[in-house]
C-alpha cells in the first residue's frame, strides 16, 4: 500500500493579519508554523476573549483545530466567522472543506461555490473543490479545477502538491513528477516537495534519487517527522533495517500520528533487524 502519500490535501489556512497585529496573533501563527497548534489554540482563544468579533481570528482557531482533529470545534469556529460577516470568503471557504470531513459534499459545496462568488481568484477554494470531486470520483471535474487554480495563481505550491498526488495515485508518475518538479521550482526550500518527490522516486525504484531527496528534506528542515519515517521505509526497501527503525522511531516521536499509517512498515523492520 502507498503508505505516506496525502493523496487529496483538504486545505485550511490560519488567516494573514496586518502589520499592526496583536502580538498573541503572531504567538498564536508563530506556533501553528511550529507545528504546536495546542499552543496556537491558547493563544488564539485568549485574543478572541478580548476581541470577540474578530472572524479572521476564529479562522485561524479553526484551522488550528483541524490540526488537532477537533472538527466540532472547528466546525464552530468557521461557522461562527461566516455569521460575524456574510461576505468573508475564506470563513465559506474553511467551512465548505470542514463539511468534507463529515463527508456532507452537499453543504460543502454549497459553502465553496459561495466562497468563489465572494472571491473568483482564490486558489485555496478551486483546490478544495477538486478535493472534493476528486473524492467522489469524478476526475474530470477534479482535474479541471486543480488547473483552474494553477490559472488564479501559479505560485501556489498547494496545487501542485495535490495534483500531483491525484496523478501518484491514478498511476501517472510522468504527470506526478511533472507537478512536484515545478512546486521545487518555484520553492527550492520547502522541504515536503522534496520528501515528496522521494516518495515518487522510491515508487519509480530510483532509490539513489530518492534517498537524495529525504536527505535534502531533512536538511531543510530537521525536525520534518514525514521526512524521517519516509527515509526509514526507504531503508526498509533496500535492507537497511536498523536505520529504518532510527529514522522511523524518530519521526513517531516527532509526530506520534504517523505512525498508524505506517506500523506494518515499522512491525517489518522491527522483525527483520532482530
Amino acid at each position: 500500500m502507498r503508505y505516506l502519500i496525502v493523496l487529496f490535501i483538504i486545505l485550511f489556512a490560519a488567516e494573514v493579519f496586518s502589520q499592526e497585529t496583536d502580538s498573541l496573533i503572531i504567538k498564536g501563527n508563530d506556533a501553528m508554523y511550529n507545528k504546536n497548534d495546542k499552543l496556537a489554540a491558547e493563544y488564539f482563544n485568549e485574543y478572541l476573549k478580548r476581541n470577540p468579533d474578530d472572524k479572521s481570528a476564529y479562522v485561524s482557531l479553526g484551522a488550528a483545530f483541524i490540526n488537532l482533529k477537533k472538527y466540532s470545534d472547528a466546525y464552530n469556529c468557521f461557522d461562527k466567522a461566516v455569521k460575524l460577516d456574510s461576505s468573508y470568503a475564506r470563513a465559506y471557504s474553511s467551512r465548505g472543506a470542514c463539511y468534507m470531513l463529515f463527508n456532507d459534499y452537499e453543504s460543502a459545496k454549497k459553502d465553496l461555490f459561495k466562497s468563489l462568488e465572494l472571491d473568483p481568484n482564490d486558489a485555496l477554494t478551486y483546490n478544495s473543490l477538486a478535493t472534493l470531486f476528486a473524492t467522489q470520483g469524478d476526475s474530470v471535474t477534479a482535474y479541471a479545477y486543480y488547473d483552474k487554480a494553477a490559472e488564479v495563481n501559479p505560485e501556489y505550491l498547494e496545487t501542485y502538491w495535490n495534483r500531483g498526488a491525484y496523478y501518484f495515485n491514478r498511476d501517472n508518475f510522468p504527470k506526478a513528477f511533472e507537478d512536484v518538479n515545478k512546486a521545487i521550482e518555484i520553492n527550492p526550500k520547502i522541504a515536503k516537495s522534496f520528501y515528496f518527490r522521494g516518495t515518487l522516486y522510491k515508487y519509480t525504484n530510483q532509490y539513489e534519487k530518492a534517498m537524495e531527496d529525504f536527505n535534502t528534506a531533512i536538511r531543510l528542515e530537521p525536525n520534518n517527522a514525514e521526512a524521517y519515517v519516509r527515509r526509514g521505509i526507504l531503508y526498509l526497501a533496500t535492507g537497511k533495517y536498523r536505520e529504518a527503525v532510527e529514522d522511523m522511531e524518530y519521526g513517531y516521536v516527532l509526530d506520534p500520528g504517523l505512525k498508524e499509517q505506517t506500523e506494518n512498515y515499522y512491525k517489518e523492520a522491527k522483525e527483520k533487524n532482530k
